[in-house]
């Protein structure tokens, strides 16, 4: 079930984005152990992210209720330098880049605490020397959103994949929750799952601490005659100093460790599919210190 729950991390985009970056993070050497925690190689990570919106219409219905269309280019390059097996099991680049179209709307008119999300869209997912037609995969989903209260979303839906050939349709979950005031308190888990308290000085500065940061990486190729799909979850933790240096951009850097980060090869098939609910034992790598600069603008 993890390597489920990874997919939607790494193919469903963010529904709401709220801002465009782009930044660059290194995860020094680190051991590699296998199914049986035996080491068997270490390797390092190099990681260049980013992601740009585009609104192309909002409008209010006659109760103020908002609709939009919505657009996201989101991408990530990754190389590794691994030794002994490490180099063997894990591919040496990643490309991930996918576009997705978004549209948000209220689902009645006489209670705006409803609404709902939907997004489709496609990406390349695969080793950039390797991209063909297996590396496309489409994505999806559809979540209905209730407003509990005052800073807090959740919802219950289902999200499409090809990840494993077919197209497979699971149930979603969408929890966002926000707290304002002297520390900005943030819990979202649906495209990946973050939580994090953070606190202003001043108009410029803010910092912000983020215990649990988790996403995830994959690529498809072909091994033995066989379409395979390789994929990564991580979680961080870091702390977040930010700083404005414009009147919407600013910078900022996460220092941290690499607390999790697990990797699978499977089959790109149904079997490959019904084989992740058994599998419990994955190849990691072991805890490391991360590093990540970046650039945010136009929120």
């Amino acid at each position: 079930m993890k390597q489920f729950v990874l997919l939607f991390l790494g193919f469903m985009p963010m529904f709401l984005c709220a801002q465009n970056y782009i930044e660059a993070g290194y995860t020094p050497s680190r051991t590699f152990l296998d199914k049986d925690r035996n080491e068997c190689g270490s390797g390092d990570l190099w990681q260049i992210k980013s992601m740009y919106s585009h609104t192309f219409s909002t409008k209010l219905n006659e109760n103020g209720q908002p609709i939009v269309w919505a657009g996201t280019i989101n991408g990530m390059y990754a190389k590794m330098n691994n030794k002994g097996y490490a180099a063997e099991y894990n591919p040496e680049q990643i490309l991930n880049l996918g576009l997705n179209l978004t549209y948000i709307r209220p689902l009645t008119k006489k209670n705006p605490k409803w609404y709902m999300m939907a997004s489709i869209g496609a990406g390349i997912y695969a080793a950039p020397n390797d991209i063909a037609w297996r590396s496309i995969l489409v994505n999806g989903g559809v979540v209905f959103v209730y407003r509990l209260a005052k800073g807090l979303d959740v919802g219950v839906g289902a999200g499409l994949t090809t990840s494993f050939g077919v197209p497979l349709v699971m149930p979603m979950t969408f929890v966002k929750w926000t707290s304002t005031g002297q520390y900005e308190i943030t819990i979202e888990a649906m495209s990946n799952i973050r939580a994090s308290v953070a606190r202003r000085f001043g108009n410029r500065f803010r910092l912000e601490l983020v215990p649990c940061d988790m996403d995830g990486m994959s690529s498809v190729f072909r091994q033995d005659g066989k379409n395979k799909l390789y994929s990564v979850m991580r979680m961080r933790a870091y702390i977040h100093p930010e700083l404005k240096v414009g009147k919407r951009s600013s910078v900022y850097l996460n220092a941290g460790m690499d607390l999790f980060h697990s990797v699978n090869v499977t089959n790109k098939s149904i079997k490959g599919f019904a084989d992740n609910f058994t599998k419990e034992d994955r190849w990691k790598f072991n805890q490391e210190f991360n590093i990540v600069a970046g650039f945010k603008y136009g929120f």
